[in-house]
């Protein structure tokens, strides 16, 4: 009985999260909401609400609603208690800047606490169904269930974290490619920063756009920008950028031969280091080959022999 009503509770659930997704079954924006889109302030207000309030956690408009802010009241408890026993939040905030933009680490925290609680809450689901092959899953499944869940969105941002900073270095050789050029046709640092990050549409492309604009509002040099960047970004190769442009600057180097050498450094650390990945790669494919790839081999070679030694062909 308990069994039945726990599959027709999450059979519910589910045709409600479905239903409650189609475009029909969405609830209309008013008309002040429309008023508000059209209008230039209005849209730049929306701009800094959906920022403020980060990415979306939940597909279904009404779990949005519903159950996100008391996810966040969570998270912000769970960063209240790291503070207060010592665990420093600078990184994470720097590091869901390049991974999450627009997340907070409290929002962060309460994402983590719910893919915890629903890992956990698998192994009791599966208990009450019926689902357990090799008997009622323990406490400690239950338990590892919600460490694995709690840990999982840490995985997620290194992952986005890495993935946006090989971007970067992938972008980072034509930029400066394009450096070269506009400084060997006649322009100036400033003006051919600006042309460039112009041309660039990708992760890079947008950093040095911010570069300019900040160093035309004067808030920063263009070096001190480029520096930002780099531990924004986590890429030590922005800073040799920043190193050569203010050198440049300085002692009236040429930026375009100053560029091209670096763009060749840049590639040959590229290089390098596709060399190495691809060594790992060679022993890490060690495993694989000796567990299954070789004692198929074997099985194949030997058997013909076997049976020829043994007579078994006649």
């Amino acid at each position: 009985m308990t069994a039945g009503l726990a599959v027709a509770g999450l059979f519910g659930l589910g045709l409600w999260l479905v239903v409650t997704s189609l475009p029909w079954a969405r609830r209309r924006p008013d008309l002040a909401f429309e008023l508000r889109r059209l209008s230039a302030q209005g849209r730049i207000e929306m701009e800094a609400e959906r920022l403020q309030a980060g990415p979306s956690m939940f597909v279904s408009p009404a779990l949005e609603r519903t159950l996100r802010p008391v996810l966040d009241d969570a998270g912000r408890l769970v960063g209240r208690l790291l503070a207060r026993l010592g665990v420093r939040m600078a990184d994470l905030e720097q590091r869901l800047a390049v991974g999450w933009p627009g997340m907070t680490p409290s929002q962060f925290f309460g994402q983590k606490l719910a893919v915890g609680l629903l890992f956990f809450a698998c192994f009791p689901a599966l208990n009450l169904v019926g689902l357990h092959p090799f008997g009622p899953w323990p406490i400690w499944t239950w338990l590892a269930g919600g460490f694995l869940g709690f840990i999982q969105p840490d995985v997620l941002l290194e992952r986005r974290v890495a993935r946006r900073r090989q971007q970067v270095l992938m972008e980072l050789p034509t930029v400066l490619d394009l450096l070269a050029m506009a400084a060997s046709a006649g322009l100036s640092p400033e003006q051919a920063l600006l042309d460039v990050s112009r041309q660039m549409k990708g992760v890079l492309g947008e950093g040095l756009r911010n570069v300019a604009r900040e160093a035309g509002l004067g808030t920063m040099t263009h070096p001190e920008g480029l520096r930002a960047l780099a531990a924004r970004e986590g890429v030590q190769e922005i800073v040799s950028m920043a190193d050569a442009w203010q050198s440049a600057l300085e002692q009236g180097l040429p930026l375009g031969q100053v560029m091209l050498t670096l763009a060749d450094t840049v590639r040959e650390r590229k290089r390098t280091t596709l060399i190495a990945e691809g060594e790992k790669s060679s022993v890490r494919m060690l495993f694989p080959v000796a567990l299954f790839i070789f004692p198929v081999f074997l099985v194949v070679l030997l058997y013909p022999a076997g049976v020829q030694l043994l007579g078994l062909s006649d």
